[in-house]
Protein backbone atom coordinates (compact mmCIF):
# COMPACT_ATOMS: atom_id res chain seq x y z
CA UNK A 1 0.00 0.00 0.00
CA UNK A 2 1.35 3.12 -1.30
CA UNK A 3 1.14 6.59 1.43
CA UNK A 4 -0.65 9.48 0.00
CA UNK A 5 1.28 12.53 -1.00
CA UNK A 6 0.83 16.10 0.69
CA UNK A 7 -1.08 17.48 -1.55
CA UNK A 8 -0.90 20.85 0.63
CA UNK A 9 -2.23 23.68 -2.33
CA UNK A 10 0.99 26.24 -2.76
CA UNK A 11 0.12 30.11 -2.13
CA UNK A 12 -1.80 31.17 -5.44
CA UNK A 13 -0.01 32.69 -7.74
CA UNK A 14 -1.35 34.60 -11.00
CA UNK A 15 -3.70 33.09 -13.49
CA UNK A 16 -1.92 31.29 -16.12
CA UNK A 17 -1.92 28.51 -18.87
CA UNK A 18 -0.20 25.31 -17.75
CA UNK A 19 1.19 24.26 -21.28
CA UNK A 20 3.13 21.54 -19.67
CA UNK A 21 0.21 19.27 -18.06
CA UNK A 22 -2.09 20.45 -21.45
CA UNK A 23 -4.21 18.56 -23.15
CA UNK A 24 -5.29 21.48 -25.79
CA UNK A 25 -4.08 24.73 -24.63
CA UNK A 26 -3.09 24.60 -21.30
CA UNK A 27 -6.34 26.35 -20.30
CA UNK A 28 -7.65 23.51 -17.69
CA UNK A 29 -4.50 22.61 -16.33
CA UNK A 30 -3.95 26.43 -15.41
CA UNK A 31 -7.27 26.67 -13.64
CA UNK A 32 -6.31 23.54 -11.59
CA UNK A 33 -3.24 24.81 -10.51
CA UNK A 34 -4.82 28.29 -9.58
CA UNK A 35 -7.52 26.32 -7.76
CA UNK A 36 -5.71 23.74 -6.01
CA UNK A 37 -7.52 20.93 -7.68
CA UNK A 38 -6.78 17.85 -10.45
CA UNK A 39 -7.12 19.55 -13.91
CA UNK A 40 -9.05 16.19 -14.35
CA UNK A 41 -12.10 17.38 -12.53
CA UNK A 42 -11.89 20.41 -14.76
CA UNK A 43 -11.20 18.26 -17.87
CA UNK A 44 -14.61 16.29 -16.65
CA UNK A 45 -16.81 19.23 -16.36
CA UNK A 46 -15.64 20.81 -19.42
CA UNK A 47 -16.64 17.79 -21.32
CA UNK A 48 -19.91 17.44 -19.42
CA UNK A 49 -20.65 20.76 -20.38
CA UNK A 50 -20.13 20.57 -24.15
CA UNK A 51 -23.38 18.44 -24.20
CA UNK A 52 -25.70 21.53 -22.81
CA UNK A 53 -24.12 24.54 -24.45
CA UNK A 54 -21.49 24.00 -27.05
CA UNK A 55 -21.08 27.13 -28.54
CA UNK A 56 -20.89 28.88 -24.68
CA UNK A 57 -17.96 26.35 -23.66
CA UNK A 58 -16.31 26.51 -26.96
CA UNK A 59 -15.90 30.60 -26.77
CA UNK A 60 -15.43 30.61 -23.42
CA UNK A 61 -12.40 28.36 -23.78
CA UNK A 62 -11.50 30.10 -26.88
CA UNK A 63 -11.32 33.58 -25.00
CA UNK A 64 -9.25 32.01 -21.98
CA UNK A 65 -6.86 30.29 -24.33
CA UNK A 66 -6.04 33.97 -25.66
CA UNK A 67 -6.29 36.07 -22.58
CA UNK A 68 -4.53 33.96 -20.18
CA UNK A 69 -0.51 33.97 -20.58
CA UNK A 70 1.44 30.77 -20.68
CA UNK A 71 3.28 30.38 -17.33
CA UNK A 72 6.96 30.75 -18.10
CA UNK A 73 9.29 27.99 -18.10
CA UNK A 74 12.64 27.90 -17.45
CA UNK A 75 14.62 27.33 -21.44
CA UNK A 76 17.75 25.05 -21.83
CA UNK A 77 20.62 27.50 -21.75
CA UNK A 78 23.10 27.32 -24.56
CA UNK A 79 25.75 24.82 -22.96
CA UNK A 80 27.58 21.99 -24.70
CA UNK A 81 25.87 19.87 -27.17
CA UNK A 82 26.65 16.88 -24.50
CA UNK A 83 24.78 18.50 -21.69
CA UNK A 84 21.96 19.86 -23.71
CA UNK A 85 21.48 16.55 -24.55
CA UNK A 86 21.44 15.28 -20.94
CA UNK A 87 18.67 17.82 -20.34
CA UNK A 88 16.20 17.00 -22.88
CA UNK A 89 16.18 14.08 -22.26
CA UNK A 90 15.12 14.64 -18.63
CA UNK A 91 12.46 16.74 -20.07
CA UNK A 92 10.96 14.58 -22.32
CA UNK A 93 10.55 12.22 -18.67
CA UNK A 94 9.16 15.21 -16.81
CA UNK A 95 6.85 16.14 -19.90
CA UNK A 96 5.60 12.20 -19.74
CA UNK A 97 5.31 12.87 -15.72
CA UNK A 98 3.24 15.22 -16.28
CA UNK A 99 0.86 13.67 -18.33
CA UNK A 100 0.70 10.63 -16.41
CA UNK A 101 1.47 11.29 -12.65
CA UNK A 102 -0.74 13.43 -10.06
CA UNK A 103 0.31 17.24 -10.15
CA UNK A 104 2.14 17.35 -7.09
CA UNK A 105 4.78 14.68 -8.46
CA UNK A 106 4.91 16.51 -11.71
CA UNK A 107 5.07 19.68 -10.66
CA UNK A 108 8.29 18.35 -8.11
CA UNK A 109 9.83 16.63 -10.90
CA UNK A 110 9.74 19.71 -12.78
CA UNK A 111 11.26 21.95 -10.17
CA UNK A 112 14.17 19.73 -10.54
CA UNK A 113 15.04 20.10 -13.67
CA UNK A 114 14.56 23.91 -13.49
CA UNK A 115 17.13 23.60 -11.08
CA UNK A 116 19.29 21.60 -13.36
CA UNK A 117 19.06 24.31 -15.81
CA UNK A 118 19.91 27.16 -13.80
CA UNK A 119 23.19 24.91 -12.74
CA UNK A 120 23.49 24.06 -16.28
CA UNK A 121 24.60 27.64 -17.62
CA UNK A 122 27.01 28.12 -14.54
CA UNK A 123 28.77 24.47 -14.62
CA UNK A 124 30.45 25.74 -18.13
CA UNK A 125 31.08 29.54 -16.91
CA UNK A 126 34.71 30.13 -14.09
CA UNK A 127 32.41 31.93 -11.26
CA UNK A 128 30.25 28.85 -11.44
CA UNK A 129 32.02 25.65 -12.37
CA UNK A 130 32.72 24.18 -8.42
CA UNK A 131 33.32 21.32 -7.14
CA UNK A 132 30.14 21.39 -4.91
CA UNK A 133 28.08 22.46 -8.13
CA UNK A 134 30.02 19.35 -10.28
CA UNK A 135 28.97 16.91 -7.33
CA UNK A 136 25.50 17.83 -7.51
CA UNK A 137 25.42 17.97 -11.14
CA UNK A 138 26.55 14.53 -11.55
CA UNK A 139 24.28 13.24 -8.43
CA UNK A 140 20.85 14.25 -9.64
CA UNK A 141 21.58 13.24 -13.32
CA UNK A 142 22.41 10.13 -12.63
CA UNK A 143 19.62 9.50 -10.20
CA UNK A 144 16.53 11.35 -11.51
CA UNK A 145 15.92 9.62 -14.84
CA UNK A 146 15.68 6.14 -13.62
CA UNK A 147 13.99 7.10 -10.72
CA UNK A 148 11.41 8.78 -12.95
CA UNK A 149 11.18 6.10 -14.84
CA UNK A 150 10.14 3.79 -11.74
CA UNK A 151 7.32 6.28 -10.74
CA UNK A 152 6.13 6.07 -14.33
CA UNK A 153 6.12 2.34 -14.86
CA UNK A 154 3.89 2.57 -11.55
CA UNK A 155 1.67 5.23 -12.61
CA UNK A 156 0.58 6.02 -8.82
CA UNK A 157 1.75 8.33 -5.93
CA UNK A 158 5.53 7.46 -4.60
CA UNK A 159 6.03 9.46 -1.40
CA UNK A 160 9.58 8.39 -1.07
CA UNK A 161 10.51 9.06 -4.97
CA UNK A 162 8.51 12.07 -4.13
CA UNK A 163 11.02 12.56 -1.09
CA UNK A 164 13.77 12.22 -3.14
CA UNK A 165 13.19 14.00 -5.60
CA UNK A 166 12.47 17.71 -3.11
CA UNK A 167 16.25 16.57 -1.38
CA UNK A 168 17.35 16.73 -4.99
CA UNK A 169 16.21 20.33 -5.97
CA UNK A 170 16.90 21.60 -2.80
CA UNK A 171 20.66 20.48 -3.09
CA UNK A 172 20.68 22.01 -5.89
CA UNK A 173 18.94 25.18 -5.40
CA UNK A 174 20.58 25.37 -2.09
CA UNK A 175 24.38 24.89 -4.31
CA UNK A 176 23.47 27.30 -6.83
CA UNK A 177 22.34 29.80 -4.74
CA UNK A 178 25.27 30.28 -2.98
CA UNK A 179 27.37 29.93 -6.13
CA UNK A 180 25.58 33.15 -7.20
CA UNK A 181 25.75 34.73 -3.90
CA UNK A 182 29.43 34.29 -4.09
CA UNK A 183 29.50 35.60 -7.69
CA UNK A 184 27.25 38.12 -6.71
CA UNK A 185 29.29 39.65 -3.79
CA UNK A 186 32.79 39.67 -5.39
CA UNK A 187 31.02 41.25 -9.07
CA UNK A 188 33.84 44.09 -10.37
CA UNK A 189 32.09 47.05 -9.97
CA UNK A 190 34.32 48.50 -12.73
CA UNK A 191 32.29 46.13 -15.24
CA UNK A 192 29.23 47.42 -14.82
CA UNK A 193 30.00 51.21 -15.60
CA UNK A 194 28.78 50.73 -19.39
CA UNK A 195 25.15 49.85 -17.76
CA UNK A 196 23.63 53.42 -18.26
CA UNK A 197 21.38 53.46 -15.91
CA UNK A 198 23.44 51.92 -13.28
CA UNK A 199 26.41 54.75 -13.77
CA UNK A 200 23.42 57.04 -13.16
CA UNK A 201 22.56 55.70 -9.65
CA UNK A 202 26.39 56.08 -9.01
CA UNK A 203 26.47 59.38 -10.29
CA UNK A 204 23.49 60.26 -7.91
CA UNK A 205 24.48 58.62 -4.99
CA UNK A 206 28.27 59.54 -4.48
CA UNK A 207 27.56 62.59 -3.37
CA UNK A 208 25.58 61.25 -0.51
CA UNK A 209 28.02 58.90 0.01
CA UNK A 210 30.74 61.00 0.54
CA UNK A 211 28.68 63.34 2.59
CA UNK A 212 27.46 60.21 4.81
CA UNK A 213 31.01 58.40 5.21
CA UNK A 214 31.92 60.48 8.78
CA UNK A 215 28.52 60.59 10.21
CA UNK A 216 27.60 57.15 10.17
CA UNK A 217 29.36 54.15 11.27
CA UNK A 218 31.29 51.14 8.93
CA UNK A 219 28.65 48.45 9.48
CA UNK A 220 26.27 51.00 7.35
CA UNK A 221 28.91 52.06 4.79
CA UNK A 222 29.39 48.37 4.13
CA UNK A 223 25.49 47.52 3.58
CA UNK A 224 25.74 50.17 1.22
CA UNK A 225 28.27 48.92 -0.59
CA UNK A 226 26.43 45.79 -0.62
CA UNK A 227 23.34 47.58 -2.06
CA UNK A 228 25.98 48.51 -4.85
CA UNK A 229 26.41 45.31 -6.22
CA UNK A 230 22.86 44.02 -6.11
CA UNK A 231 22.14 46.73 -8.16
CA UNK A 232 25.12 47.24 -10.23
CA UNK A 233 23.66 43.21 -11.05
CA UNK A 234 19.56 44.43 -10.99
CA UNK A 235 20.30 47.44 -13.46
CA UNK A 236 22.27 45.97 -15.66
CA UNK A 237 20.13 43.45 -16.64
CA UNK A 238 17.12 45.85 -16.85
CA UNK A 239 19.25 47.55 -19.64
CA UNK A 240 19.61 44.72 -21.38
CA UNK A 241 16.51 42.49 -21.14
CA UNK A 242 15.84 39.74 -19.47
CA UNK A 243 13.26 38.17 -22.62
CA UNK A 244 10.96 36.64 -19.47
CA UNK A 245 10.69 39.21 -17.36
CA UNK A 246 10.50 42.92 -17.21
CA UNK A 247 11.93 44.58 -14.30
CA UNK A 248 10.77 47.77 -14.95
CA UNK A 249 7.70 45.51 -13.39
CA UNK A 250 9.43 46.03 -10.13
CA UNK A 251 9.82 49.59 -9.60
CA UNK A 252 13.85 48.92 -9.78
CA UNK A 253 14.31 52.40 -11.13
CA UNK A 254 12.24 54.27 -8.24
CA UNK A 255 13.85 52.00 -5.21
CA UNK A 256 17.32 53.11 -6.84
CA UNK A 257 16.63 56.56 -7.83
CA UNK A 258 14.19 57.66 -5.13
CA UNK A 259 13.70 55.45 -2.56
CA UNK A 260 17.04 54.94 -1.58
CA UNK A 261 18.49 58.76 -2.17
CA UNK A 262 15.23 59.93 -0.29
CA UNK A 263 16.32 57.41 2.94
CA UNK A 264 19.94 59.30 2.57
CA UNK A 265 18.94 62.64 2.50
CA UNK A 266 16.31 62.62 4.94
CA UNK A 267 19.01 61.76 7.56
CA UNK A 268 21.30 63.82 6.03
CA UNK A 269 19.02 66.56 6.90
CA UNK A 270 19.52 65.92 10.65
CA UNK A 271 21.87 67.34 13.16
CA UNK A 272 24.85 64.81 13.60
CA UNK A 273 24.40 64.99 16.96
CA UNK A 274 20.56 64.55 16.94
CA UNK A 275 20.82 61.15 14.32
CA UNK A 276 23.04 59.47 16.69
CA UNK A 277 20.75 60.13 19.82
CA UNK A 278 17.27 61.42 19.55
CA UNK A 279 14.79 58.75 19.52
CA UNK A 280 12.24 58.42 16.89
CA UNK A 281 9.39 56.13 16.42
CA UNK A 282 10.19 53.09 17.62
CA UNK A 283 12.94 53.76 20.17
CA UNK A 284 15.98 53.70 17.94
CA UNK A 285 17.96 56.42 16.97
CA UNK A 286 17.90 58.02 13.30
CA UNK A 287 21.06 56.13 12.41
CA UNK A 288 19.65 52.86 13.79
CA UNK A 289 16.70 53.11 11.79
CA UNK A 290 18.82 53.65 8.34
CA UNK A 291 20.73 50.90 9.36
CA UNK A 292 17.64 48.52 9.84
CA UNK A 293 16.01 50.14 6.68
CA UNK A 294 18.84 49.39 4.53
CA UNK A 295 19.64 46.41 5.55
CA UNK A 296 16.23 45.22 4.90
CA UNK A 297 16.91 46.79 1.37
CA UNK A 298 20.24 44.60 1.08
CA UNK A 299 18.14 41.57 1.57
CA UNK A 300 15.00 41.98 -0.50
CA UNK A 301 17.69 42.95 -3.58
CA UNK A 302 19.52 40.28 -2.98
CA UNK A 303 15.93 38.08 -2.78
CA UNK A 304 14.81 39.60 -6.08
CA UNK A 305 18.35 38.90 -7.67
CA UNK A 306 18.46 35.77 -6.81
CA UNK A 307 15.06 35.32 -8.06
CA UNK A 308 15.94 37.10 -11.52
CA UNK A 309 18.79 34.47 -11.58
CA UNK A 310 16.38 31.20 -10.72
CA UNK A 311 13.91 32.48 -13.18
CA UNK A 312 11.34 32.30 -10.44
CA UNK A 313 8.34 34.65 -11.73
CA UNK A 314 6.71 34.51 -8.69
CA UNK A 315 9.75 34.93 -6.10
CA UNK A 316 10.24 38.24 -8.49
CA UNK A 317 6.60 39.32 -7.73
CA UNK A 318 7.27 38.85 -4.24
CA UNK A 319 10.14 40.75 -3.41
CA UNK A 320 9.37 43.49 -6.03
CA UNK A 321 6.01 43.91 -3.93
CA UNK A 322 7.75 43.53 -0.65
CA UNK A 323 10.27 46.92 -2.15
CA UNK A 324 7.35 49.21 -2.87
CA UNK A 325 5.69 48.46 0.39
CA UNK A 326 8.20 48.10 2.75
CA UNK A 327 10.81 50.76 1.57
CA UNK A 328 8.55 52.78 0.40
CA UNK A 329 8.07 53.79 3.99
CA UNK A 330 10.83 56.69 5.21
CA UNK A 331 10.29 56.68 9.00
CA UNK A 332 13.16 59.02 8.78
CA UNK A 333 11.00 61.72 7.45
CA UNK A 334 9.09 62.05 10.84
CA UNK A 335 12.10 62.39 12.39
CA UNK A 336 13.17 65.44 10.05
CA UNK A 337 9.60 67.44 10.83
CA UNK A 338 10.09 66.88 14.66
Amino acid sequence: MTAELPHKAPPRGRLQRNTRRRWLGGVCAGLADYLGIEAGWLRFALLLSVFFSFSLTFWIYVILWVLLPAKPEVPIPDVSWQRRRELRRIDGLVRRAHRRLPATVANQAQGVLDAMKIMAGELESASGSTREAQSAWSQVSTQLPPLLGRMLADSREDEQGYEEMRAMEKKLRTTSRAAFAEQLAGQNLDESAPSGRFAAWREKIAPLQTALAPRIGPQTLAVLEAIEHKLAFLLSRADTGDGLFDLARFDLERIAFEYLPQALENYLKLPADMARSHRISGGVTAEEALTEQLIRLDQALEDLASSLFERDAQGLLIHGRFLRERFGEQPLESADRD
